[in-house]
């Protein structure tokens, strides 16, 4: 398909950068809502739910998300995720200039190095050459890696209350997930030729997409804006999303890393990224 001589890659790549975007700036929006309401705690969902979409600013930051996925669903379909993923990270020249001007968050010289080396991590992922997903036979693959995705998720909830930025790999988890699930969605729906077959077997998918989405983009990520400086927050959310997206691509939908040397080298920018932003504060 192609649309005023673009391919598909290219309109995938330029709806990767709009979703970007709009990922990296609906949290500091998010975040002037949150500053206005008593800390949200985990352990009534619901009312905390309720509470944060009595907040019209708050709303406004969750519908741009919404936007952000349907953008993001479409370049998987169009590029790949192998391809989209890689570029989640290049919104965070928005985050952290909209995070200076309207939140007043500083970066120290060690907090600027981590952005800066997040940023450049996804340019070296994508020189790793990771091949395109391939639709799974058997269920082994995307049963093992929900399991350890979940797993994590609980390890780390239990340190929470001492350990805030805990929140990030949390959220960080339940997108990759949400991706996963998107990828198979997007698979099942346009794998065939029949849409209608194609959308009756990708409606499992569909359903465990919504409700990962539901939970990292309404639940998780508030309690960790609330808690952490936004520019913090969503660096690291975005860079460890990324690594373990890729790592669901490998093992579920049998995608294979043919440069191991750029894609080290972007692991390593995104660890010591992480490393170096897990130690900044307000």
């Amino acid at each position: 398909m192609q649309i005023l001589g673009l391919t598909n890659d290219v309109l995938g790549i330029i709806l990767a950068l709009i979703t970007s975007l709009l990922w990296n700036i609906a949290p500091i929006i998010q975040k002037e809502a949150l500053a206005e309401i008593e800390e949200i705690d985990a352990k009534n969902p619901l009312k905390q739910t309720r509470k944060l979409f009595s907040k019209p600013r708050w709303v406004a930051g969750f519908a741009m998300a919404l936007v952000g996925g349907l953008t993001y669903m479409l370049a998987t379909q169009l590029a790949g995720i192998v391809v989209i993923q890689p570029l989640m990270n290049v919104g965070l020249i928005a985050l952290v200039f909209f995070s200076n001007r309207r939140l007043g968050e500083k970066l120290d010289t060690p907090a600027a190095v981590g952005i800066i080396l997040m940023i450049m991590t996804p340019v070296f992922i994508a020189f790793g050459g990771v091949t395109e997903p391939m639709m799974f036979t058997e269920y082994t693959g995307i049963l093992l890696y929900s399991a350890t995705m979940l797993v994590g998720i609980g390890v780390m909830a239990g340190g929470t209350s001492k350990i805030a930025i805990l929140w990030a790999p949390i959220t960080s988890f339940f997108q990759a997930l949400a991706s996963q699930f998107t990828q198979w969605f997007t698979l099942e729906l346009f794998g065939g030729a029949d849409i209608i077959q194609g959308f009756i077997s990708a409606l499992l998918p569909l359903i465990l997409m919504g409700i990962f989405t539901a939970i990292a983009a309404i639940y998780t990520v508030s309690i960790g804006l609330q808690r952490n400086p936004a520019s913090r927050f969503n660096a690291i959310t975005g860079t460890i999303s990324m690594f373990a997206v890729v790592l669901g691509g490998i093992m579920i939908f049998g995608q294979i890393i043919t440069n191991i040397l750029f894609y080290a080298i972007g692991l390593s920018f995104g660890i010591v990224g992480v490393i170096l932003l897990s130690k900044y504060q307000d």
